[in-house]
C-alpha cells in the first residue's frame, strides 16, 4: 500500500477514535444522551470498516448501511460475519436517532451494547491489520 493510502486509513481510524472518545465521555455523564452515544457507535463502526476497506484496496462509497459494508469487509475479515444482526440494528442509529420526527429513543442498555460492539469491531479489525 502506498503512503497516501496509509495516511487515508490513519485519518479514518483517527475519526473513529474520536467517536469512541465521545461515547466514553457521554457514558460518564450524569444523564447520558443515549441517542448521541448510539449515533457515534454507528459512526465509529462505519469509519473503522471504511478505513479497513481502503487498506485492502477496496473502493468506499458514501453509505451508512453497515450491513452493506459488512458484506464487503467480511471477505477480508471473516471474523466479522457474525455481526450482521448487530450491524443491521446499529445502522438505524446513523439516521433515525438524529431527527426529532422519528419517535425513537435508545435505552441506556442499547447505548452500552452499541459501544461494546463498536469496541469489539475495532479489536477484530486491529488484530487483523496488525498481522498484515
Amino acid at each position: 500500500m502506498d503512503k497516501e493510502n496509509i495516511e487515508i486509513v490513519r485519518r479514518w481510524f483517527k475519526k473513529a477514535e474520536s467517536d469512541l472518545a465521545t461515547i466514553s465521555n457521554n457514558l460518564n455523564s450524569p444523564q447520558p444522551p443515549t441517542d448521541t452515544i448510539c449515533f457515534h457507535a454507528e459512526q465509529a463502526i462505519e469509519k473503522y470498516v471504511k478505513g479497513t476497506l481502503i487498506f485492502f484496496g477496496e473502493h468506499v462509497t458514501k453509505t451508512h448501511d453497515l450491513v452493506a459494508l459488512l458484506t464487503k469487509i467480511s471477505r477480508h475479515i471473516p471474523e466479522l460475519n457474525g455481526f450482521e444482526n448487530d450491524f443491521d440494528e446499529i445502522s438505524h442509529y446513523g439516521v433515525e436517532v438524529r431527527y426529532p420526527d422519528i419517535p425513537f429513543e435508545p435505552t441506556i442498555e442499547d447505548a452500552k451494547r452499541s459501544y461494546a460492539i463498536a469496541l469489539r469491531v475495532k479489536e477484530l479489525i486491529m488484530k487483523k491489520l496488525k498481522d498484515k
